[in-house]
């Protein structure tokens, strides 16, 4: 031991700190509120306990939508719709909407030489198809007066303006006769004349064929407002399938059943929607599945085919479908969604009443073109006797329906397929 008072005072080594002891009553607090967290967090993650045992009937309930809301509403984003079939046909969006501009341009060219429409007229127009994409092509006569050249020079320019690879051809000496192309494709034969052509030809039989309806009663309620008869056209296995089609003939309108069918697009994820006829369906199958579509609309006097590019060339396929309407007197509308349809030649062979579509009315969904389209299967009507346009339920094509019906030429009849196919058949027998 060394002296307080003697030498350098030696450090003693102090001895290691004792470890603290845990806290007994922190590690029982912190347990407990770690149990009590995960208790609540499987409470909120577990189902309630009335959807454990949840039956088919069940997961189709939904909660009470009025139908204003389902016309209006925007659609909102369910990533688990994403593969839900799409209702409308959307054919011929593409080249269909550089044909228009087309139009557009040869109206522009008009009115720089101080003429209208009025000054058209559309001697033929066919359904034609660029890839597989329908459009229209139209032969038609203009009233240019002695400013034939003025009139090309200012299509030209339109068209440059409007679209790329277009081309205006001279198809004659005279300079009379003129073909617009684009891409390749001719899409209008024009015939420039001195004289204003005669566009008061005949009265005529005009349909209107609203497809894809069944989803609500919005639609089908606002087409029965309107001054004139159109022709409803129902898909299967929608909400209101059976309510429409009830509305529809209790009110005096041709009811129509829009069948589902494979198209050439399914191959890339377009599906036509259930109850659809496929191209690798058995017989028997597509025998079923057409008789319970039929059932789901009794009213129905007719079908037309929704999509069906793929399915209208089987010829085995729709010969079956023949035979089910053939059992019950329906005939049947090619809505012509494809070049290759069997249903003409079928139709023609079996006896079966039959009638094509000749335009589209709302491939571009804007008032000017639906207007437009609308005007081209009316002068059609009237020239040719009869034609048949087919629309969509879109705000846009009611809208211009509307408009419509206070210029049109009330000459051309609203009619039905049924008095076209009546018509059809008197002008055959007359024929011969």
């Amino acid at each position: 031991m060394v002296s307080s008072s003697g030498g350098k005072k030696r450090k003693s080594k102090k001895p290691p700190a004792p470890r603290q002891k845990p806290n007994l009553r922190f590690l029982l607090w912190g347990a407990a509120a770690g149990f009590t967290f995960l208790a609540l967090l499987g409470i909120l993650l577990l189902p309630p306990k009335e959807n454990t045992a949840v039956t088919p009937t069940q997961v189709a309930i939904q909660p009470p939508v009025k139908d204003d809301e389902v016309y209006s509403r925007p659609a909102e984003h369910d990533p688990s719709q994403e593969k839900r079939f799409k209702y409308a046909d959307k054919v011929g969006t593409g080249f269909e909407h550089r044909v228009w501009k087309a139009d557009m341009a040869i109206l522009n060219a008009l009115n720089r030489i101080d003429q209208d429409e009025s000054y058209i007229l559309r001697n033929r127009m066919e359904s034609r198809f660029f890839f597989g994409t329908p459009y229209s092509f139209q032969e038609m006569h203009i009233y240019t007066g002695n400013r034939q050249e003025q009139f090309i020079q200012n299509l030209e320019e339109a068209l440059n303006h409007f679209m790329d690879n277009t081309t205006v051809k001279q198809l004659d000496q005279h300079g009379q006769k003129w073909a617009i192309s684009i891409a390749g494709q001719t899409t209008h034969l024009l015939h420039l004349g001195l004289d204003k052509p005669d566009i008061q030809a005949g009265r005529g039989n005009l349909v209107i064929v609203i497809d894809d309806l069944g989803e609500c009663m919005v639609f089908p309620r606002k087409l029965a407002e309107l001054d004139f008869p159109v022709t409803f056209s129902i898909l299967p296995y929608l909400p209101r399938t059976s309510e429409v089609a009830e509305f529809a003939s209790v009110n005096g309108f041709e009811v129509m059943l829009h069948m589902p069918m494979e198209p050439d697009a399914y191959i890339r994820g377009v599906e036509p929607g259930p109850g659809a006829l496929f191209v690798d369906m058995k017989p028997e199958q597509i025998r079923q599945q057409m008789i319970h579509a039929l059932q789901q609309i009794p009213q129905a006097q007719g079908v037309n085919n929704h999509m069906g590019s793929a399915f209208t060339r089987n010829h085995q396929g729709m010969r079956i479908v023949f035979e089910e309407l053939m059992k019950r007197d329906l005939f049947f509308l090619d809505s012509v969604t494809t070049p290759d349809s069997v249903a003409p030649y079928l139709a023609r062979e079996m006896g079966l009443d039959f009638m094509q579509r000749h335009v589209f009315l709302d491939n571009i969904r804007s008032r000017e073109a639906i207007m437009h389209q609308l005007q081209k299967a009316e002068q059609m009507a009237s020239r040719h006797g009869m034609a048949v346009a087919i629309g969509h339920p879109h705000p846009e094509t009611l809208q211009t329906l509307r408009h419509w019906n206070r210029e049109r030429d009330h000459r051309v009849n609203i009619a039905s397929v049924d008095e076209l196919i009546l018509q059809q058949k008197i002008m055959a027998v007359s024929a011969r």
